[in-house]
């Protein structure tokens, strides 16, 4: 039997997780109805059957299986390697260091043993000196088509290469690569090796070089967070962030339980015990309450193991609102934003304009406009959505007939 918690969440009022592993011989139904209606320290419990992995296997971008990219992939894999045998200290003693350069990869590690030689690309630079084609597109690029697109190349040695290293991430370090993720207390969980992720099959389409250099930009950017292998503050840091000395906060309680009454008179608050000096109420507490000092160093050495826990659990950073930018967001073709869904809308906040109309240029604001307020901005705008525009003032095909008086005084809101 095997039993894994996952961290708590704040967010969901400290909700989390459990996996309790059993005997495939035992009645687990059964088991899930004893613990139904059980709370344990004011906390309820909802146990039900874990359902087995649907897909174990889950694919990516087939634009994977270029050999391009499945050479920057061992790149990454062998630092990544190197970086987690450092942080467990496999295949060497000492200190964890972050590799800088791939050349430094250790060679006690056999699944690194020569990983160079797929490293660097082979071009045929004397050749195309010698035949005077240096600079000249090479053979390879098709003729016909957009010379920007290519074709995904498959490397049948770069992905023998790769997938042992992936496999080494997987299986030892519980690392799926190609998910950026690094599944914690694996070895905990009822599926030692439950996902993995790997490439998808060569899509039909050319891809171009663009979209191959992003691919690899963002997976490096997501990959970035497992090479931290730093698991704990510098002593100068923590100092800055409240680091607690033992031996101080210890004296900070014997000082805060020592009272004095008056002259020559102090009590233990603890006990309730007077004494002629504090000198004997320090020698109580540490005789007599033994126990309360022990308390105060595990609390201590409890805060300080959090605070030098650079992985330590936080609460998540909610992101204010920004105020729009004027012009922001706007759609190609439309001089106002998307129309907002119909209901109660916030206090303050003026309703987007209707988008009734097929064309025109946008009209300005004007909250001071002659006329019923700034009715007349919009006024005999609205309509269907990609219905021709009448020319008239007013949406109405048919025309009002108007009658005005010259001798009238002038009024801008007229018939």
């Amino acid at each position: 039997m095997r039993v894994a918690l996952s961290d708590p969440q704040p967010e969901r009022r400290f909700f989390r997780r459990g996996w309790v592993t059993f005997d495939r011989t035992v009645n687990i139904k059964e088991i899930c109805w004893n613990l139904q209606n059980i709370r344990l320290r004011d906390c309820e419990l909802s146990p039900g059957v874990n359902r087995d992995l649907t897909r174990r296997v889950r694919n990516i971008n087939g634009m994977t299986q270029h050999k391009q990219i499945l050479r920057n992939d061992i790149k990454l894999a062998a630092k990544l390697i190197h970086a987690m045998d450092d942080r467990t200290q496999l295949w060497g003693a000492g200190e964890a260091q972050l590799p800088s350069e791939v050349s430094n990869l250790p060679s006690q590690n056999p699944i690194l043993k020569n990983i160079t030689d797929y490293l660097i690309e082979e071009v045929s630079a004397e050749e195309e000196e010698l035949l005077g084609r240096s600079g000249e597109p090479s053979e390879e690029t098709p003729k016909e088509g957009n010379p920007a697109e290519i074709t995904v190349e498959r490397d049948e040695k770069l992905v023998k290469v790769l997938d042992k290293l992936l496999l080494y991430l997987r299986i030892v370090h519980s690392v799926d690569y190609y998910n950026t993720s690094e599944y914690l207390n694996e070895d905990e969980m009822p599926n030692r090796c439950g996902i993995i992720h790997v490439r998808g099959p060569i899509p039909p389409n050319r891809v171009t070089h663009r979209e191959v250099a992003e691919w690899q930009k963002t997976f490096e950017e997501k990959l970035m967070p497992l090479f931290s292998i730093r698991e704990s503050l510098s002593e100068e840091e923590a100092l800055k962030m409240g680091k607690k000395d033992p031996e101080q906060e210890v004296e900070n309680f014997v000082t805060s339980n020592t009272l004095e009454l008056g002259k020559d008179k102090w009590q233990c608050p603890l006990s309730g015990k007077k004494f002629k000096g504090p000198e004997f109420v320090r020698k109580h507490i540490f005789n007599k309450h033994a126990e309360k000092i022990e308390e105060v160093k595990k609390e201590v050495s409890f805060f300080n193991n959090f605070l030098m826990d650079a992985k330590r659990p936080a609460l998540p950073e909610f992101k204010l609102n920004q105020p729009p930018v004027p012009g922001q967001g706007l759609a190609p073709g439309l001089p106002y934003p998307p129309q907002a869904p119909q209901g109660l809308m916030p206090y303050g906040q003026p309703r987007p304009p209707i988008l009734g109309y097929g064309g025109g240029p946008p009209y300005p604001p004007a909250p001071y406009a002659a006329g019923r307020g700034n009715y007349d901005t919009f006024r005999g705008q609205a309509g269907y959505l990609n219905k021709p525009r009448n020319r008239m003032v007013r949406g109405d095909p048919r025309a009002i007939v108007e009658y005005r008086d010259l001798d009238a005084p002038e009024d801008v809101d007229f018939f």
